[in-house]
């Protein structure tokens, strides 16, 4: 856990065990909750941890405007960033709808996601590969989609089985600490709509949690995200997560 003030679900992809050895370093990839939280400070230190790359993974515009509760910042705070969206769904897509609209929330749903938009997910990928200096990638809460681009960036680096399930995990408590809002397909009505919840209580988060792992192990063991990817770029997640193997 990071102290940005005003941030949410904000966590360094650092220090989880390389199947060959070692750890991924600090410092290079952070994930997070929607940023449109952070005040001032919190852009500050954000950029003082060598963030200059912002990935959004959520849906315009739906997704990406400023609400009432979120602080008013100086324009200078954003000064140095590149913002770069990359959803990773096409929500307006009948068939990503039908297969995947019921299990958004859900490691289940991924291969599904990346079948229906590989370039979606793979321009995600590259945009991480190729940035200068540290990346933040974020969607609106900070588990699912972040979630699931954060353990393909794992594993294309070579992590551990266990190392991308507690990323995962650990993902998935943050964001459930927090009350907050989301946009949720229902698939009864067929359309998109603003969800609001309150924190989750940790017994509900662990079972979650518990429900979920069976999916992520099968996922590791069958999926392989540097099929998505040029060798160039490929080789560039594992310099940056994975120096001691590049």
């Amino acid at each position: 856990m990071l102290c940005w003030p005003g941030a949410q679900n904000v966590r360094d992809l650092g220090g989880r065990a390389l199947r060959g050895g070692g750890r991924t370093p600090y410092g290079k990839v952070f994930r997070s909750a929607a940023p449109e939280h952070l005040t001032d400070e919190g852009w500050a230190a954000a950029k003082a941890a060598g963030v200059r790359t912002v990935v959004d993974l959520r849906n315009a515009p739906a997704e990406t405007q400023r609400l009432a509760d979120h602080p008013v910042i100086l324009p200078e705070s954003l000064h140095g960033l590149i913002f770069v969206a990359t959803p990773t769904e096409d929500p307006d897509d009948a068939e990503f709808l039908r297969v995947c609209g019921p299990f958004l929330d859900h490691p289940c749903c991924w291969a599904d996601n990346t079948r229906l938009a590989p370039e979606r997910i793979a321009a995600a990928l590259r945009t991480v590969a190729r940035a200068e200096r540290a990346v933040l990638v974020h969607c609106a809460g900070g588990r699912d989609r972040t979630g699931m681009i954060s353990a393909m960036l794992l594993h294309i680096a070579g992590a551990t089985e266990d190392a991308i399930i507690d990323d995962y995990a650990t993902g998935w408590r943050g964001a459930g600490a927090y009350a907050g809002h989301a946009w949720v397909y229902d698939a009864d009505k067929g359309n998109w709509q603003r969800h609001p919840h309150a924190p989750t209580d940790a017994a509900v988060l662990e079972r979650q949690v518990a429900e979920r792992v069976p999916a992520l192990r099968e996922w590791i063991a069958t999926f392989d995200a540097a099929e998505l990817l040029a060798l160039d770029d490929v080789r560039a997640i594992r310099a940056l997560l994975a120096p001691t193997a590049a």
